[in-house]
């Protein structure tokens, strides 16, 4: 976009040097002010570029990062507190995201975290599908380098959009033998709500039924 809108500024440059051969002081003025044109959009475009929040993947790889710390480090201000559940906002986001949330958990059954991205709202199931499937294709270029400097891949299934279906997840795991990861996965899901389709990126730990029960529950 930065390039072709140089492009044309430099096309007017041309046909204003042209349209005024006859009067040379006002060829310099004509050019002057094109050329400061041309400077302002670029600087402009630079400071486009330059969003707020990391690329895709880092941010990723900066919230996978923090996973094993219940996400600690990048838990901002508290959102939401409704019984055992409190719901924080994220400090890394996902460019495009609506939303980034941090939930955690205080039953004395479950201390977890999870994190969520809202990353699409719309009608139109095509728009849903193709995001949802540029998305999947995203995440599995993430990656998560450890501290002793090996990388590790997330990859899983990839779960086709279908209109006729209210919730369709393609879940996604690191590709490590790292015990920390064992239970957690991010899941990419397209749901329907009421008259839209929605898309989240969501990152959790899935536990066996029972670890989360009592003794009492299992008999013991």
């Amino acid at each position: 976009m930065a390039v072709i809108f140089r492009e044309y500024l430099v096309g007017k440059i041309f046909f204003c040097i042209l349209a005024v051969k006859s009067n040379p002081m006002k060829k310099v003025l004509t050019l002057w002010v094109a050329v400061m044109a041309v400077s302002y959009s670029h600087a402009q475009f630079r400071l486009i570029d330059r969003g707020s929040s990391p690329g895709f993947g880092k941010a990723i790889e900066t919230i996978l990062g923090d996973f094993p710390y219940n996400y600690k480090h990048i838990t901002g201000e508290l959102v939401l507190a409704e019984g055992d559940l409190s719901q924080f906002a994220s400090t890394i986001s996902l460019p495009g995201s609506e939303s980034c949330l941090i939930a955690h958990y205080h039953s004395g059954l479950d201390t977890t975290a999870s994190w969520q991205a809202l990353m699409f709202r719309g009608e139109a199931f095509d728009a849903a599908a193709k995001e949802y499937k540029r998305l999947y294709h995203q995440l599995k270029g993430c990656k998560l380098r450890m501290v002793d400097g090996s990388v590790y891949y997330l990859d899983g299934e990839f779960e086709r959009a279908d209109e006729s279906l209210d919730f369709v997840t393609s879940t996604l795991k690191i590709q490590t033998a790292d015990e920390r990861f064992r239970e957690f996965k991010v899941e990419l899901e397209l749901l329907y709500k009421l008259d839209h389709w929605v898309i989240n990126i969501n990152m959790v730990t899935k536990k066996k039924d029972s670890d989360m029960r009592p003794d009492w529950w299992q008999g013991q």
